[in-house]
């Protein structure tokens, strides 16, 4: 283990299978981990900005309270790992794999997350305000308390997602799928979403829902007669 507060900037860990690594507190800002296999490594409190990650295998990681802003994280893969208060801001997310794994109070906000997968995870309290996640797939995840204002989430799938107490405000949601989705108390003022669809979504005490869904509210109230 590295001494606290380590600086390894000047270190490669290109290709390398490390299972179980401990970093945590180190320096490697802007640090070349492309193509790495380090299942279950430790990552916490470490300054990853702009490191490189592209194709690195980090599942089962903890990587909690880390700087990964601006990091390149293409279709690196995060699964069954903990990330929970870490920062993205800024990262180049395309086609990662952020599945089964706890992401509460985490900061994506400008990150760059098309088609992303996110299944079956707890994005509780997390921010995505501005990211760009189209096609991104949220199926079964939490994502109570998230703020995703003026997010690109065309084509998205959000079925069996709770995404109560979301703040969807400027939100692009066109084409987006709330299929069997808990939406309570999520807010759309200003949201976009032409074509979305809703089957079987359970919605209550929405905050300023576009006209296209205050019509499908009025169709499923029942007549008061």
């Amino acid at each position: 283990m590295p001494l606290p507060n380590a600086d390894l900037r000047h270190c490669s860990f290109a290709g390398k299978l490390l299972p179980g690594l401990n970093l945590r507190g180190a320096r490697l800002d802007g640090v070349d981990f492309s193509n790495a296999r380090m299942p279950g490594c430790d990552l916490s409190d470490t300054r990853l900005a702009k490191a490189d990650f592209k194709w690195a295998n980090l599942s089962d990681c903890v990587i909690v309270d880390a700087d990964l802003d601006h990091a390149d994280l293409f279709h690196t893969t995060f699964d069954g790992g903990t990330l929970n208060g870490s920062r993205f801001t800024g990262a180049n997310m395309f086609g990662a794999n952020l599945n089964e794994l706890k992401a509460i109070k985490v900061d994506f906000s400008g990150a760059y997350m098309k088609d992303i997968a996110m299944e079956e995870s707890d994005f509780s309290n997390s921010r995505f305000d501005k990211a760009f996640m189209m096609r991104a797939v949220m199926i079964g995840s939490r994502l109570r308390g998230a703020s995703l204002r003026h997010t690109v989430l065309t084509g998205a799938a959000f079925e069996e997602a709770d995404l109560s107490q979301v703040d969807l405000t400027s939100a692009v949601l066109n084409g987006a799928h709330f299929n069997d989705a808990q939406l309570v108390g999520t807010r759309f003022t200003d949201a976009i979403m032409a074509n979305a669809v809703f089957s079987g979504a359970r919605l209550e005490a929405l905050i300023d829902p576009p006209p296209a869904l205050r019509k499908l509210l009025d169709e499923l109230t029942p007549d008061a007669d």
